[in-house]
């Protein structure tokens, strides 16, 4: 066992503890340091020198001498992790035996089938066949899949397959009689691909043409939604998560409700193990009496209705990413049906909501997007003289030069996942051409010109594992050495990205007064690792293991013994 008691000889303080280690990093600095953190109830107490009981200690080291020390030695001790940007509710699916969630690794079409026929036989049981993580950028074949291939072994199955950009949905043609898709529907923001003679292909793209799909895709009886969320909450503390979000921009309906609730009563009636930060539904509001109505109903503990989020464009690999000049490989177009919502209506919603002082983040892919809505923020900062309102651009996958510094002159937070630069496989180039792939994922330009940076995953659109992103930021590099992308110096230090990943994070969800550092007075929402992430080889950051967890004081996760 890896925790060593100090001598007590004394009382036990059950709820009062000292966990020390030659290396702590507290989320705020450039490095880590030895130091002791007395922890009390739920709460960061004190922060101690590391040899807080030697003899050479201060005379005041006495009143510590009955209370449990855990030396970590030279592991790293640091602030609980804090993804920025997730979707819980359909990660948390993702993590359950409801869906087979390994289509990232499939190189074509036909391997992605026969991973679900694999899947299927395993799981007899399932009246409707789900996966996540195909991805035509790592395929050997760029071009899309259809019905067809699938049909071919589920004749009669439902079967919903979810893009790893969580932006298309490829369908059977069970599935498609089950959503009631059509190729006519009434929508906006969205494509339904038929074949030439009008006949629905199954590629269903961008989230407002899949929203039916996606409703049977994550229908589940309440008892069953229970056990998949208490479930994640295992998995969460196993990766030294304290705070994520949902991210889907939910609107205000009941079933909203319903799938809220469920997250409402799991924290009151067991507690959850991490904050959930969600942000409902920008776009069609300039009054928010149905936001603040949810707040007042579902808010609890560890669950919170904290902001409204809008789509403004959808991903490159589909030309759905807004661009300021027309793509490289498609020259007839800046992208495809856009704008997802018209411009004066965004900006009349933005300032609405800001005037109320509620903070917006909006999903920006490409360069044309992340320009917009630094324009819309601009406009909402003026018109409503509000210069506390902590916007955000999402993604950022692209940016023209000339709108980096923007961000700081706007006090607008740039929230990005470096390990959407692996997931894209180099397709930018592509898409964008190499003069515009000097700014993608451009996250050393941002914070060296000063942009606050929050970092995080978009997961389940990658694995939730905070040390594949952290090996991402750090490297640039996919897990065999290669480089990704078309600006290797983009890559950031260990610190900046440590923090990004906690404190900068929890800045993101308004909540870094309790949590996202190791400061007298917070969250004790803490975690060891098995290594020190400063000094290891770069390879081996994707290797690291949380050994344990706290939350809120207590250890909800021993990597030898679970809980306990």
């Amino acid at each position: 066992m890896f925790l060593r008691k100090g001598n007590s000889g004394g009382v036990v303080h059950l709820n009062t503890f000292i966990l020390k280690s030659r290396a702590v990093f507290d989320g705020i600095s450039d490095t880590y340091r030895p130091m002791a953190i007395l922890i009390e109830n739920d709460r960061i107490a004190e922060l101690l020198p590391y040899e807080f009981d030697s003899p050479s200690a201060s005379e005041n080291s006495g009143k510590y001498a009955d209370m449990p020390v855990y030396d970590m030695g030279n592991n790293l001790i640091m602030p609980s992790f804090i993804d920025a940007h997730t979707h819980i509710f359909s990660g948390a699916v993702a993590a359950s035996p409801y869906v087979c969630n390994t289509l990232d690794t499939c190189h074509s079409e036909s391997e992605c089938v026969d991973r679900m026929v694999e899947y299927a036989k395993q799981h007899p049981e399932q009246k409707r066949i789900r996966g996540m993580g195909w991805f035509v950028g790592g395929w050997t074949d760029d071009s899309l899949p259809d019905k067809r291939s699938l049909d071919a072994y589920f004749p009669d199955t439902p079967v919903y397959l979810e893009c790893a950009d969580a932006h298309s949905m490829w369908l059977n043609s069970a599935a498609l009689k089950e959503a009631g898709i059509q190729a006519d529907a009434d929508f906006s923001g969205g494509i339904i691909e038929t074949f030439p003679d009008g006949e629905l292909t199954g590629m269903l793209i961008e989230p407002a043409a899949y929203a039916p799909a996606m409703e049977k895709f994550m229908d589940f009886t309440d008892a069953e939604m229970m056990e998949i969320h208490r479930n994640f909450n295992r998995v969460l503390a196993e990766n030294g998560i304290a705070g994520l979000s949902e991210m889907f921009a939910d609107d205000y309906t009941e079933e909203t409700y319903q799938k809220y609730m469920v997250l409402k009563n799991l924290d009151e009636q067991e507690g959850l193990h991490a904050n959930v930060y969600v942000y409902t539904k920008l776009f069609g509001y300039t009054s928010f009496e149905a936001f603040y109505r949810m707040r007042e109903q579902l808010d609890s503990r560890h669950f919170h209705i904290t902001g409204l989020k809008g789509f403004l464009d959808g991903v490159t690999e589909t030309y759905t990413g807004l661009l300021l000049e027309p793509y490289t490989d498609c020259p007839d177009t800046c992208g495809e049906n856009l704008l997802l919502w018209p411009k004066v209506k965004m900006e009349q919603e933005i300032e609405a909501a800001n005037r109320e002082g509620i903070q917006v983040r909006l999903h920006c892919i490409a360069d044309g997007s992340v320009r917009m809505a630094l324009d819309m923020y601009e406009r909402a900062r003026k018109k409503t003289g509000r210069y506390d309102i902590r916007n955000t651009v999402e993604h950022i996958e692209n940016i023209h030069p000339d709108d980096i510094r923007r961000f700081r002159q706007l006090g607008v937070i740039a929230s990005m996942q470096p390990y959407h630069l692996i997931l894209s496989n180099n397709d930018k180039i592509v898409r964008l051409g190499k003069k515009r792939c000097r700014y993608e994922w451009p996250m050393k330009s941002l914070t060296e010109a000063g942009a606050k940076l929050a970092l995080g995953t978009d997961y389940p659109v990658v694995s939730l594992n905070p040390f594949r992103t952290i090996h991402a930021a750090v490297t640039r590099t996919d897990s065999q050495g290669a480089i990704s992308g078309q600006n290797p110096w983009e890559a950031l230090d260990m610190a900046t990205t440590l923090r990004a990943y906690t404190y900068e994070a929890a800045c993101v969800y308004q909540a870094e007064h309790e949590t996202g550092s190791i400061e007298a007075g917070k969250k004790a929402n803490l975690i060891v690792l098995n290594q020190n992430l400063f000094t290891v080889h770069a390879e081996e950051i994707p290797n690291t293991k949380v050994l344990m967890t706290l939350f809120e004081g207590t250890v909800i996760y021993n990597s030898e013994h679970g809980k306990f």
